[in-house]
């Protein structure tokens, strides 16, 4: 692995197991056993590592989600989609975990960050409108609107929620348990099939942990 690649690796893994704000050059340098001087070659300073991690979150989020919108998903490739979304902020998660602090301290990041909660909600609307069209939802357009803000803020406070009351779960079932809550949200859309909705999210759920 080239240099610069190991200092992103190694911020990351810092920034999310310490918290960013409690991360500085000298101690990413002093985990890689590298000079400071090495590490400034690469990064300007702390600011321009944590613009290149968000540039590759932001890719990597982003074509995740603009290829999940003209998919046509059943129940459980729509759980394997929210996993693999989940699973993807959860590699990232020091964006999330003190993001309102973090996005102040960097508004360039911010700007970007909105736009990726803007496409995060085209994308949680066009899935719930491929369950109104598989009939599995009975939902309005207020209703849509409703359970995109819902599921947008899961989202965008999971990990930060879990961190505080689910410390001992693992990154698999922290991810899990995300998933089957944002179904869960869709329950009272279900109409008829509400109890056959709900037993089936159980069981992928249980299946899965």
């Amino acid at each position: 692995m080239k240099t610069r690649d190991r200092i992103l690796y190694t911020s990351l893994c810092l920034f999310n197991e310490e918290g960013e704000q409690n991360v500085t050059t000298v101690d990413i340098a002093n985990e890689m056993d590298i000079s400071p001087g090495n590490l400034y070659y690469h990064f300007k300073g702390k600011e321009s590592i944590i613009e290149s991690l968000y540039a590759q979150f932001d890719h990597q989020l982003s074509s995740l989600l603009h290829q999940s919108i003209n998919d046509t998903l059943n129940l459980e490739e729509h759980w394997l989609f929210m996993y693999v979304v989940f699973e993807e902020i959860y590699k990232f998660r020091f964006f999330y975990l003190n993001s309102t602090e973090l996005m102040m301290r960097y508004p360039d990041i911010e700007k970007k960050f909105r736009r990726l909660i803007n496409i995060k909600h085209a994308t949680i609307e066009a899935l719930c409108i491929n369950l109104i069209g598989k009939a599995a939802l009975k939902a309005n357009d207020v209703d849509i609107k409703w359970i995109t803000e819902s599921i947008g803020l899961t989202i965008l406070y999971w990990f930060p929620y879990q961190s505080l009351v689910h410390q001992k779960l693992t990154a698999e079932q922290q991810i899990h348990k995300a998933v089957y809550h944002v179904l869960k949200l869709l329950l009272p859309y279900t109409g008829e099939q509400r109890h056959d909705f709900s037993l089936a999210i159980d069981g992928l759920y249980h299946s899965a942990v």
